[in-house]
């Protein structure tokens, strides 16, 4: 190989490198509002804090957890569990739901929700993955989602 094939596979594999370890870029609807907006803010600042079962933050959650610490910044009081949070605010049809809002998932016989943080994605706290953001339409996800609820009016 000749030095400018060297060079030119290098800076190929810097730019690979670079783009795989970039932080992933999170849309978010234009005029969420100034409280959703910040929720969500909060949110994604949580991104990669591990998995506790019963776990309430600030280093470690679980999904019920992670809501009520969020909300709770907020002055917002949750309850702590994901089948009292489902009974929480108003349920909010699919097409009208927003950032800030909590989506609700039925995975055999457990609940699990997350944070709306726009229209295809959402965060939670993940037994694998701890926080992260993932996209409702995947069919794991599409196959478990029970409905969607709003708690900021």
């Amino acid at each position: 190989m000749n030095r400018h094939a060297i060079l030119l596979l290098s800076i190929t594999c810097l730019l690979f490198f670079l783009s795989s370890c970039a932080p992933k870029k999170i849309r978010v609807y234009e005029d969420a509002g100034v409280l959703r907006s910040r929720v969500v803010e909060l949110s994604v600042s949580l991104i990669g804090r591990p998995y506790l079962a019963g776990g309430k933050g600030p280093e470690k959650f679980d999904c019920s957890g992670l809501i009520y610490y969020v909300f709770k910044s907020f002055n917002i009081d949750l309850p702590l569990s994901t089948e009292k949070l489902l009974k929480s605010g108003i349920e909010v049809r699919r097409e009208n739901v927003l950032p800030g809002d909590i989506v609700f998932f039925r995975i055999q016989k457990d609940l699990h929700a997350g944070i709306i943080i726009n229209k295809n994605e959402f965060i939670h706290a993940s037994k694998s993955r701890g926080v992260t953001v993932d996209n409702i339409n995947s069919p794991y996800w599409e196959k478990h989602l029970l409905c969607f609820r709003s708690i900021i009016f």
